[in-house]
């Protein structure tokens, strides 16, 4: 006789998955491309990929304030936050960013391989925000165990409702431009962007209609 289990596939598959995504009723979806690709990469140590995004980001941030700081009318002007997201945006149009090649690298295992393959065809910022999502959750969880935290955590602003990861990053970067410019940030809009994190890429490469 068969053994019956009580913990399901899906459970098996997503148990001790750092890359699973979470889900809020009314802003994630069910099932999404993000379920696949975690499934893909469960053989992925996150750490080292987490460890390196301080650096990562940290060179886009340079890279956005010299753009912003060009664009201001006058040396002191306004910076607004469209025109501070605009340029960080434009960081994930190209398909061998800096996040998508750091991923890449530690692809090794057969599935992850598969992942690999793909990452050129997915959305940059899509991508980036399910990176994103990880490694908010492991910084949570590491806190509930008692995990030192270091100092150079990403300024994943933590109180703007329904707002994703990549959003909020953005915004606790852009907060710190402002911050150099003496400038108070605008305030965080209702939708911080018209961005669609649930959109894998065009065309879907996972197959279907399935987002």
């Amino acid at each position: 006789m068969t053994e019956t289990r009580a913990t399901s596939l899906w459970e098996a598959l997503a148990a001790g998955n750092i890359w699973w995504p979470s889900y809020k009723p009314g802003r994630d979806t069910v099932l999404s491309w993000r379920h696949a690709a975690a499934i893909l990469m469960r053989d992925i140590d996150p750490q080292p990929i987490f460890a390196a995004l301080p650096a990562v980001f940290g060179e886009f941030y340079d890279l956005s304030a010299a753009e912003v700081r060009e664009q201001l009318p006058v040396p002191d002007g306004q910076l607004l936050w469209p025109a501070w997201l605009e340029s960080w945006v434009g960081h994930f149009d190209h398909w061998h960013d800096p996040v998508r090649q750091l991923v890449e690298q530690h692809c090794i295992t057969p599935d992850a391989r598969v992942i690999a393959g793909m990452l050129a065809r997915l959305d940059g910022a899509a991508f980036c925000d399910f990176v994103l999502q990880a490694y908010e959750r492991a910084g949570i969880l590491g806190s509930l165990h008692g995990a030192p935290t270091g100092d150079d955590l990403l300024p994943i602003v933590q109180t703007i409702a329904n707002a994703a990861p990549f959003e909020r990053l953005s915004y606790g970067l852009y907060q710190r431009f402002c911050s150099e410019l003496n400038q108070e940030a605008e305030p965080p809009l209702t939708q911080m962007s018209g961005l669609d994190f649930d959109w894998a890429g065009n065309p879907n490469i996972f197959g279907g209609d399935v987002t």
